[in-house]
């Protein structure tokens, strides 16, 4: 450490290098559930490799910063600053980054963190295997990342104060490191991107599932409730029209009941409000022996009978006929010889355990739970697993984003935990009441642990491979190069003038530049002699070829390219895309009037307008891949692969619109004037049809459409193959 300050440049380096990584690590990549990837950490790396531990411990403490305040966690500074000084001990042995960052990761890293992890950090044991091989992962990503800006930037490759090899590195092991390198690369960003796309593809599907578990949950629910709403309703107006005495009234209650058992209770009262019919007479045994079954303080009743309308009462606890969560359902009855005086009420209560054999239903396969709450927010139903207690109020906390997911997610155990417990979808039924359909988030990060994990035994198995392999590969060349070296024979060191390789060549390199320098000063002076000469040839060879290829491919008016090139552009645009899967646009556009414009102003201004449309088509149509061709005339085709159809027809308008404002002056004149254009195009995927002659066809129909609707238009047609077929 006695050296630290010695080297100013280092410092400052250090310095800088750690600003930027601390400004970089704000603002983490997130990936799935509380896994986010640093990439400023590459910065620390970079300083390590170049300059030595104690300026990489500089560069680690700015980057720890950044982490420690977004993640609030002092941990980062342990981790992040032992892994700073064991590779910049390992650069001053001779150890590359990345062999170094394994080793660190596999004996030191891996076990501290989840230590820590498991003393400090509030995350339940399942979850730690997970987030600690995501982060010896990511350590092997920002460490790669920052052995190849290393060898890609000369400003780093050449850094003036760098570490020097002690001993020179031979080509084998050069090649052996680098080949190890873009392996490892190659293999962590595709591991990440399958595991992205399929734990995507297993989001959507659970929120696809609990998207139709809840829709024909709450569809079930209303129809139950709307059901039974009209069995009271015509019943009202059953015993309305019969005008049965009490006694009769009895047995057609009965018979109701048995028809509609999702009642637990059915009942008919008078005018005073005294219950006079009831079923199951179990629970009614002394309807006609007692006065006292009143129920004229009871919603159903007053709402039913002085209101006179069906009433749907909110959930609530049954007393004196049951204990039962209940709705209670009612409606006023009349008398036959006066309609408008209600004679009493007929109520029926309705049973809400239904839903328990709807949730039974719907999860014989699934590990999704159930929860109804009404329109107080007070649990109806809840499935039994969630232990949740009836008629208690619905406490959770929807999770605030610590986990990124495109899933809903809520904590209904702990409910001040940044650990997301459930997984949830919810619809509001009709009548005020909602239904959430939840299932367990772990089973989720448990899928995503065990791909982490597969891609990283994968991993080391293909390094231990690509190791081998790149060790045999790179001894297939530089056993030729030492055999080149011998043949031209020994060096003679007076000859050498000037020193051209540093420290850093390989071995067989730099033995056969020495044994290799006498021969070069002889030829060199005839190889600049023609070197000079091919170069010469060369450049008129090239500049004869592209004028020869723009008289072939490009309409000398408009500097488009012709028909031809975009007849024969076709076929390659086309495998293109559907390699990619991709749709294809391909547009005509025809000048409108534009025999007017040659008559009015002359042939000069027809070429300029021609001209005028080339450059706005150039300046509006402008990625590289999409085709720009005069077709003839004052005709246009445009060949745009990679198109999205659902913007396509709005892009062209755009064209159209901006076109129709250009001003247009005619050569030799003062004249300004304005042009139109009518666009026919087809818009399908690259597998519709191999003939280009297809497409125009469909696109040039199209244009006649336009033609004949008025001009200045566009018209587009999106084809599905699978509905052509």
């Amino acid at each position: 450490m006695k050296n630290l300050f010695s080297a100013p440049k280092n410092l400052l380096f250090s310095i800088a290098m750690g600003i930027l990584a601390l400004v970089i690590n704000l603002y983490p990549i997130p990936f799935f559930a509380n896994v986010q990837f640093i990439v400023g950490n590459t910065l620390t790396v970079i300083v390590a490799v170049l300059c030595g531990p104690w300026y990489a411990l500089i560069t680690s403490l700015f980057a720890s910063t950044g982490l420690m305040l977004i993640w609030d966690s002092y941990h980062v500074f342990a981790i992040f600053s032992l892994e700073a000084l064991f590779l910049g001990f390992c650069r001053r042995r001779d150890i590359y980054a990345l062999y170094g960052s394994i080793i660190f990761w596999v004996l030191i890293g891996m076990p501290l963190f989840y230590l820590m992890a498991n003393i400090f950090f509030e995350l339940p044991a399942e979850h730690l295997p997970f987030v600690t091989l995501k982060q010896a992962i990511n350590s092997l990503i920002y460490t790669s990342i920052a052995s190849l800006l290393i060898l890609m930037l000369p400003k780093l490759w050449l850094f003036e104060t760098k570490i020097k090899d002690k001993q020179r590195r031979t080509l084998s092991k050069q090649m052996v490191y680098f080949i190890t390198l873009m392996i490892t690369l190659s293999l962590l960003f595709s591991a990440l991107y399958f595991n992205f796309i399929s734990l995507n593809k297993q989001q959507s599907l659970i929120k696809k599932n609990q998207q139709e578990t809840v829709f024909h949950l709450s569809y079930a629910g209303e129809q139950y409730i709307e059901m039974h709403t009209k069995v009271i309703k015509n019943a009202a107006q059953f015993f309305t029209l019969v005008n049965n005495t009490s006694a009769e009234q009895q047995p057609l209650l009965s018979n109701l009941h048995n028809n509609y058992p999702g009642f637990i209770s059915m009942l008919i009262t008078d005018d005073k409000a005294k219950i006079v019919s009831a079923t199951p007479i179990t629970r009614f045994k002394d309807i006609h022996s007692s006065n006292h079954l009143s129920v004229k303080d009871r919603d159903y009743f007053i709402e039913a009978f002085y209101n006179q309308k069906i009433f749907t009462s909110s959930v609530f606890v049954g007393r004196g006929f049951g204990n039962d969560a209940i709705i209670a359902i009612s409606a006023p009855y009349f008398q036959k010889d006066a309609p408008l005086q209600p004679a009493g009420i007929i109520e029926g209560s309705l049973d809400l355990k239904y839903f328990s054999a709807i949730d039974y239903d719907f999860n014989q396969h699934k590990s999704q739970s159930i929860i109804l709450t009404d329109e107080a927010n007070s649990i109806i139903y809840a499935s039994d697993e969630l232990n949740l207690k009836v008629m208690s109020p619905f406490k959770y906390s929807i999770h605030n984003g610590f986990y990124v997911t495109d899933l809903q997610l809520l904590n209904l155990k702990n409910t001040a935990s940044k650990i997301p417990e459930y997984i949830y979808a919810s619809k509001e039924l009709n009548n005020g009441w909602k239904i959430y359909v939840i299932e367990p988030f772990s089973p989720l990060l448990k899928l995503a642990e065990k791909q982490m994990l597969t891609s990283f035994i994968i991993l080391l198995a293909a390094l231990l491979f690509s190791f081998f392999i790149s060790n045999r590969i790179s001894q297939l060349l530089t056993v030729p190069l030492e055999m080149v070296a011998n043949h031209f024979g020994k060096l003679n060191q007076n000859d050498l003038n000037t020193q051209v390789l540093d420290e850093s060549s390989p071995k067989e390199v730099y033995s056969l530049y020495q044994r290799l320098l006498t021969s070069k000063q002889e030829l060199i002076s005839h190889q600049l002699a023609l070197e000079e000469t091919v170069a010469l040839r060369t450049l008129e060879l090239e500049n004869a070829n592209q004028k020869l290829q723009e008289l072939v491919d490009k309409d000398p008016l408009t500097n488009l390219f012709n028909r031809r090139f975009a007849e024969h552009k076709f076929t390659e645009i086309r495998d293109f895309c559907i390699r990619s899967e991709q749709a294809i646009t391909v547009a005509i556009l025809d000048l409108d009037f534009f025999k007017a414009i040659n008559d009015s102003y002359g042939h000069l201004a027809g070429d300029e307008c021609l001209r005028q449309v080339s450059e706005q088509l150039s300046q509006h149509f402008k990625r590289d891949i999409d085709i720009l061709a005069r077709y003839g005339g004052e005709e246009f085709i445009l060949i745009l692969p990679m198109t999205n159809a659902l913007n396509i027809e709005h892009h062209l308008n755009e064209f159209r619109i901006k076109l129709a404002a250009t001003k247009i002056n005619a050569p030799n004149s003062k004249q300004d004037f304005n042009i139109t254009v009518s666009i026919g195009a087809i818009t399908a995927n690259a597998s519709y049809h191999a003939q280009l002659d297809k497409w125009i066809k469909i696109a040039d129909d199209n244009l006649y459409q336009a033609k004949a609707q008025g001009r200045n238009r566009v018209i587009v047609s999106i084809i599905n193959p699978e509905a052509e077929s």
